[in-house]
């Protein structure tokens, strides 16, 4: 008898390419790595956000699955939930589009990985 597996992903970051690597990484770091990590993050989702508006494009929509991600978000069950400054990379993150979404956390993940090696 031949088994399918049907995975389902249990954590809203599970189908996010180097979201889970990146909150394992951030997991170990100290707060005070937290807050300086944020500081130059979201320097630059406030570029990317800037540069978006200057296209004269339409306002993006959220969707309705980043909605209610950040709607769950305010139930603060997981680490970085309660964790400030994690909270609101990821916050400001997810109202990116994907690619740029999945652009900063690429670039998270290859800095915080270097840098802990």
């Amino acid at each position: 008898m031949q088994t399918q597996k049907n995975y389902n992903p249990k954590r809203w970051y599970d189908v996010k390419p180097y979201t889970g690597e990146v909150l394992a990484i951030l997991k170990e770091l100290s707060l005070q790595s937290h807050y300086d990590i944020a500081r130059e993050v979201l320097k630059i989702i406030e570029t990317i956000k800037q540069n978006s508006r200057d296209l004269n494009e339409l306002p993006l929509s959220l969707g309705i699955e980043r909605v209610l991600g950040l709607y769950s978000q305010n139930y603060g069950r997981r680490w970085y939930d309660k964790n400030l400054p994690i909270n609101r990379i990821f916050k400001s993150a997810s109202s990116l589009q994907d690619e740029d979404f999945q652009n900063i956390m690429q670039g998270m993940f290859t800095s915080l990985k270097d840098n802990n090696e």
